[in-house]
């Protein structure tokens, strides 16, 4: 069976639909409400996040992540594209920007690093 053009534009446009679906839902919200996200702490101990936790404290997604173009984002939406480091946190970037810890005091590292 033989497509004629206007069915190859049909299929063409159905095909390149269906993929920019899946690139959106590769790059969806990073922490949907309710559930906790849990990063590799690199020997110290797994760090996670709790959005429910810092929702409570009156804190929006917008806080950290939108900014509402004033000032740059701490964080970027997408998953996977925002790096963070005790480096980063120490100068008062990423994490740092409300949660003051420092490396050289050892007991600050229980209050995000939990050995498992």
């Amino acid at each position: 069976m033989q497509m004629n053009n206007r069915h190859r534009i049909k299929y063409a446009v159905l095909i390149t639909t269906l993929m920019a679906l899946c690139f959106l839902a590769a790059n969806a919200l990073a922490v949907p409400i309710g559930v906790k996200l849990t990063f590799d702490g690199k020997g110290a101990g797994a760090v996670v996040f709790d959005g429910t936790l810092h929702a409570s404290k009156g804190l929006t997604c917008a806080d950290c992540h939108d900014r509402q173009g004033l000032i740059p984002a701490m964080f970027e939406m997408k998953r996977n594209t925002s790096f963070i480091s005790m480096r980063k946190i120490e100068m008062g970037m990423s994490c740092g920007n409300c949660h003051h810890v420092s490396m050289s005091d050892p007991s600050s590292c229980s209050y995000c690093h939990r050995k498992r």
